[in-house]
């Protein structure tokens, strides 16, 4: 059994995760947000995607590049989605975030200073990776989801 504990750890890296992107994009539709973290959960992918060796322009080119990291992508979605929505309650409540249209934006008023002492290592970890990622998810919505075999 999971403890609250964890609970709210897993919701609060998660947060962080969707945040990390949301730093770069500026703007996300709520079905792309949903896919940030499956990605960076997976330490495989979050290493690759952190590592500043990593060259990465399309989701298509990441899945060639490594494709034993995303064999189980669909089970990680469904894993995480209920995980996934309640961190965008909680950025949405901590007023973090906006809504609008299923639309994702960042509050413009609101400044996180991310480092390693402030957040942690793994979180710290997860804003190296989310740039890259976020040029992952420039991607059409549809396009993500088809070639990441996400069973609707």
């Amino acid at each position: 059994m999971i403890s609250q504990k964890n609970l709210y750890n897993n919701e609060i890296i998660s947060a962080i995760a969707i945040y990390s992107v949301l730093i770069h994009l500026k703007s996300i539709s709520i079905t792309k947000s949903l896919l940030i973290f499956p990605f960076l959960s997976h330490q495989g992918t979050l290493d690759f995607l952190k590592s500043n060796n990593t060259i990465i322009r399309s989701l298509e080119e990441f899945i060639i590049k490594k494709p034993d990291f995303f064999s189980n992508y669909n089970d990680r979605y469904y894993s995480f989605l209920l995980l996934s929505m309640n961190s965008l309650t909680l950025l949405r409540e901590m007023n973090f975030i906006n809504i609008e249209n299923s639309q994702i934006s960042i509050n413009p008023d609101i400044k996180v200073d991310f480092t390693k002492e402030t957040f942690g290592i793994r979180a710290f970890n997860i804003l190296q990776a989310a740039k890259k990622l976020s040029e992952i998810l420039k991607d059409d919505d549809k396009n993500l989801y088809l070639q990441l075999r996400v069973r609707l």
